[in-house]
């Protein structure tokens, strides 16, 4: 996704999922978020064990606009995921 689309999905997750209050909420560019796709991601800092709502109110917002999740290391990343060969 390019920025424009991720910020577009901030401010999506921000209205729809309630549970964001407090969780701190960046994007990064391509360059410094390759390891799962080469496009802006979406990282939303959440605790080892996060708020099962949380995880699926991102989780549908991702989906509708063909995105990925994936939790890593305490944030739930949104992001393009690489074409499949």
């Amino acid at each position: 996704m390019d920025r424009k689309q991720a910020v577009e999905v901030i401010k999506e997750i921000s209205e729809q999922c309630q549970l964001l209050e407090g969780k701190s909420i960046k994007f990064l560019p391509p360059k410094d978020s390759d390891a799962l796709s080469n496009t802006f991601q979406v990282h939303i800092q959440v605790s080892d064990d996060p708020d099962p709502f949380l995880v699926s109110c991102v989780e549908n917002v991702a989906e509708k606009r063909n995105l990925a999740t994936k939790q890593v290391d305490g944030y739930l990343i949104v992001y393009k995921p690489y074409p499949k060969k």
